[in-house]
């Protein structure tokens, strides 16, 4: 019998005595492709040699491979019996690259392990970093545990847009086509997709102010990516506002924010999380902003700006997820969704700022509407003096906002504004939260 030719995921060895340089095969591998093969007992070409295989030839192989590769793997051990003769087979996986054999970092090219270069070594970091191979891994889901419903949205929504050809809807063969469902195993891209039950979570908020100390509302959902991400654009288009252009036809409604513009950042929350520890996708909704908070990092040493203004390919973190939204949702091709959601920003007046945070990366949308709002208010509040009200919206603007400070906005002493703090805490509309010093007021109403 023979096993076919060596490849950059399969090692051919003749006997053990050539186990160091299979720890060296096996980390160049790992390297490259995060899995592989190795056999004793086999010559180059394939053909079964055979090898005495004891209990301690096993030993000795996996000793050699827990105490000279780093990170630690746990490899599969199976002795083979081939055409009558015994060969040893190693199988092994791991995500945590780089791994290095002997303290050389290697990698597989063809049937050779080369040296890593500093720059290659450094990439491979970089990319290992952001790109997961979670998604490709089994769910232990089956297909029962994808939602129909939600699956035969998403098959309705790609073939009208052009990007499925899939004649009669199977949830078979559309999970195929997306590259989420292969041997008869659910993987966990497709499970966070379309599961049901499944536990990302999505916190969609508003707040009183541009900080996040008093919400007016707040939804916390549990559910797939495709659904909450219509659960997102749903609470984003009915708390914004809309004017009204009266066509020759049609009257007009137009977003303060492109939709389009929107989309494409929720989008890119979804796709680019990191989905390993089911994770929250948060948004809220403030005054004189709109932040998106992804739960996963922005590509190392790069920034939107690098994407509108560079012609560099996209680095996924999550790629089947990516593609499979790529197909609906409005979605353009990977790495073009910055651009074009920069040049909408850009036609409409609407400024924009992002900032890598701790365990993620937060996407803010400004606001133009922050002064009607404030004057709006001012005819409310009917049971409160001029200077009640002036204080008041101060403060929904700024609960940190100190007493000169407030003094000076009204004209009066800092007596007269104490008087006036005191009766919208008499009348329910703040407390105060914390010292004089270090506290803050916390809005009521």
């Amino acid at each position: 019998m023979n096993l076919g030719k060596e490849n950059e995921t399969t090692e051919f060895k003749e006997s053990t005595s050539e186990k160091r340089e299979a720890c060296e095969a096996i980390a160049a591998i790992l390297n490259k492709h995060s899995r592989g093969d190795v056999y004793f007992g086999v010559f180059d070409n394939g053909d079964i040699k055979g090898q005495a295989i004891t209990d301690s030839t096993i030993k000795d192989v996996s000793e050699m491979i827990s105490t000279n590769i780093e990170p630690r793997i746990v490899p599969t051990i199976e002795n083979l019996l081939i055409d009558n003769k015994s060969v040893l087979k190693i199988s092994f996986y791991g995500n945590q690259k780089p791994y290095s054999a002997f303290g050389k970092f290697l990698i597989r090219v063809g049937t050779q392990n080369r040296k890593m270069s500093r720059d290659e070594l450094i990439r491979l970091v970089q990319e290992d970093n952001y790109s997961l191979n979670w998604e490709r891994e089994n769910s232990n889901a089956c297909l029962d545990d994808i939602d129909d419903e939600t699956l035969l949205s998403y098959y309705n929504e790609a073939v009208n847009c052009g990007r499925l050809e899939l004649k009669e809807y199977s949830k078979n063969k559309l999970l195929s086509i997306l590259d989420l469902y292969k041997n008869n195993i659910v993987s966990n891209a497709a499970y966070a997709l379309f599961g049901k039950n499944v536990n990302i979570g999505l916190k969609l908020a508003c707040f009183a102010t541009d900080e996040k100390i008093s919400f007016t509302d707040l939804k916390l959902f549990k559910n797939n990516i495709y659904t909450l991400i219509d659960e997102t654009m749903t609470y984003i288009k009915n708390r914004i506002n809309w004017h009204i252009e009266i066509g020759e036809v049609q009257r007009i409604e137009i977003p303060e924010i492109p939709i389009r513009a929107i989309r494409e950042m929720v989008i890119n929350a979804f796709a680019h999380a990191n989905y390993q520890n089911y994770p929250e996708i948060e948004v809220n909704i403030h005054p004189g902003k709109i932040t998106i908070f992804n739960p996963g990092s922005f590509p190392f040493d790069l920034s939107p700006y690098d994407y509108i203004e560079k012609d560099i390919p996209s680095m996924k973190r999550n790629p089947l997820i990516l593609d499979t939204l790529f197909r609906c949702k409005d979605v353009e091709k990977a790495g073009t969704g910055f651009k074009r959601m920069s040049e909408l920003c850009k036609e409409n007046n609407v400024r924009w700022t992002y900032e890598n945070v701790a365990y993620g990366f937060c996407f803010v949308f400004y606001r133009n509407n922050v002064q009607t709002n404030v004057h709006a208010d001012v005819h409310a509040y009917n049971d409160l003096t001029k200077d009640e009200k002036t204080i008041f919206i101060k403060i929904k603007e700024n609960p940190k906002t100190l007493k000169n400070e407030l003094a000076s906005i009204i004209g009066k002493s800092e007596k007269t504004v104490q008087r006036c703090l005191n009766s919208l805490i008499k009348k329910k509309y703040i407390s105060r939260i914390g010292t004089n010093q270090y506290g803050y007021w916390e809005v009521l109403k």
